[in-house]
């Protein structure tokens, strides 16, 4: 539990590994489940996985034997993810994107072909920048740029990965909802690309506030946006892309698959 408090680069995908190991070797898993919820409020795979938990509990299913479930699961997604963006068909010119995420990465690289140029914004005051350059340019032009600067810029995209997919929310590092609402308002289209274990009937969480430097000057700032859900104008999932998606009606789904892989 430690280990996931103290990392700040990784993204949403490895907490559910690294949870899903701690709640296996708990005597309580449930409880433990619960208690993960708080080390990262925002990172939606650690709600789905406690609900999940508790959903089997009540249905009088082994949590543990549904903790490995999720983890099966989410590797499953993750290779659908891959084959939903491969198949997606959408191939923008110049995107923008900010941080560092797995799912843009592979977007990049299945589906980057037509990719000519990536702006990437900051995130700050994430950390994350310097490795998100490096993969990202294995694939493609990345221009740095401020956060500042996301609607000052000419692109045909903004991709994001997320967090999380809340009832009311989608949840993703800060500087997501600045490049959302910049990509609306010059024209350009809003595309967030995540596995459906991100999906959660929940409302969004307060996000984690960390200390940052303002030309010196020691200011909160939060570590999540949450931005609402219609700024996003395609949804990429293992499920497949859609115009729109609601938390609940994924989640439903997603819970009678891990459910049937209980059961296997």
């Amino acid at each position: 539990m430690d280990e996931l408090s103290r990392e700040w680069v990784r993204g949403a995908s490895w907490y559910l590994d690294k949870a899903v190991e701690v709640v296996i070797n708990s005597d309580n898993p449930v409880a433990q489940a619960e208690a993960l919820r708080r080390v990262r409020p925002g990172m939606a795979p650690l709600d789905f996985l406690y609900l999940v938990l508790k959903r089997a509990e009540d249905a009088g299913v082994d949590p543990k034997s549904a903790a490995v479930a999720v983890l099966k699961y989410a590797e499953g997604a993750r290779r659908g993810l891959d084959e939903a963006i491969a198949n997606s068909g959408f191939c923008p010119r110049r995107v923008a994107t900010v941080s560092l995420s797995r799912a843009v990465a592979r977007f990049l690289e299945l589906a980057g072909r037509c990719v000519e140029r990536l702006y990437l914004a900051e995130s700050r005051p994430g950390v994350e920048f310097p490795e998100a350059y490096r993969t990202y340019s294995r694939y493609v032009e990345v221009v740095p740029v401020t956060d500042s600067a996301v609607g000052a810029l000419e692109y045909d995209a903004a991709v994001v990965g997320l967090d999380g997919l809340y009832r009311d929310a989608a949840v993703n590092k800060v500087g997501t909802l600045p490049l959302l609402a910049a990509a609306r308002a010059i024209g350009a289209r809003a595309v967030a690309v995540f596995e459906s274990y991100k999906a959660v009937p929940l409302p969004a969480p307060r996000p984690v506030e960390v200390e940052a430097d303002v030309w010196g000057v020691k200011a909160r700032v939060p570590l999540f946006d949450r931005a609402p859900p219609d700024l996003i104008d395609l949804f990429i999932t293992d499920l497949g892309a859609s115009a729109e998606l609601e938390a609940d009606r994924v989640f439903d789904t997603v819970l009678k698959k891990v459910f049937k892989l209980v059961v296997g």
